[in-house]
């Protein structure tokens, strides 16, 4: 580790989530991956920006605390966010975060990361308590009201997310294929129908595939197609089936495009085949995070 890297020691949560709903078991491991990421950073590394307009990688980490903090029963901070921001705040949720980061920004590095370490501390501890019940009573989500373990099942993906925009801006290897990975990945495949059913605007009777490359101890790989009979629905890979549009990605571009970090384009990370002009409109429709 560099010496000017945050040198804290590594510390277990309280509490055991033994027990828990698979979201929760999930997001406690996430949390200990980002944890082992940050305590490697050097701290040039914390204020490198991301391909989140606006955010260095301290704002990442800030961000992901500050949700954890919200969680656990704070308030929003009450302060003014500089004119800058609105550059890049688009929405409500949007500059609920961004109060978070600005808040954190004045912290110095250790005291960020510190900060990090405990939002998820106070968090595994109430995670643990938890009862069934709880888990599964609904809750007002990103998603919508929905059982409070689903939510969590959202936290791993934004946390899992972030950790790759971290590594991205680092210039790391991300293997993204862990268990939260699959976990996450399942996440943006749920998003595939709206994409191509509402966004894309694919005809009644068109079968586009998806498929995602890659080795499968690092990666992502999978391949599911999505049906437009009346509305567009998941449905498992037919090959005796024709197919309208297919399209191949690498496994970083199709998680990069989902979460809108970039552009996707045919030749860059993504193959296509079939239908052109409704490939190149579901490349377009990918992104569909807030």
């Amino acid at each position: 580790m560099d010496t000017e890297s945050s040198n804290a020691a590594t510390t277990e949560p309280a509490g055991s989530t033994g027990g828990a709903p698979v979201e929760v078991r999930h997001l406690i491991q996430q949390w200990k991956r980002l944890d082992e990421l940050l305590a490697g950073l050097k701290r040039d590394d914390w204020t490198a920006p991301t391909a989140l307009p606006g955010w260095t990688v301290r704002d990442v980490v800030a961000h992901i605390a500050g949700t954890e903090h919200l969680l656990s029963g704070e308030p929003v901070p009450d302060i003014d966010l500089p004119p800058s921001a609105g550059d890049y705040v688009r929405n409500p949720i949007g500059e609920l975060n961004e109060k978070f980061v600005e808040e954190a920004r004045p912290l110095a590095v250790e005291d960020a990361f510190a900060d990090f370490r405990e939002a998820v501390a106070e968090r595994t501890g109430q995670l643990a308590e938890m009862t069934p019940q709880e888990f599964e009573a609904e809750t007002d989500s990103p998603v919508g009201r929905v059982p409070f373990r689903r939510f969590m099942g959202v936290r791993v993906f934004d946390c899992w997310v972030h950790e790759d925009d971290i590594r991205h801006a680092l210039g790391m290897q991300h293997h993204l294929g862990s268990g939260p990975g699959r976990f996450a990945r399942d996440e943006i495949v749920r998003s595939l129908p709206r994409t191509v059913g509402k966004k894309a605007g694919a005809p009644d009777g068109a079968r586009v595939r998806f498929r995602v490359t890659g080795e499968a101890d690092t990666d992502l790989p999978m391949a599911v197609d999505v049906v437009v009979d009346g509305r567009a629905a998941l449905a498992d890979v037919d090959d005796s089936a024709a197919v309208t549009a297919e399209l191949v990605f690498d496994t970083p571009t199709f998680v990069r495009a989902a979460t809108g970090r970039i552009a996707a384009d045919a030749g860059n990370g993504v193959e296509i085949s079939g239908d052109r002009d409704l490939s190149y409109s579901i490349l377009r429709s990918m992104a569909f995070t807030i």
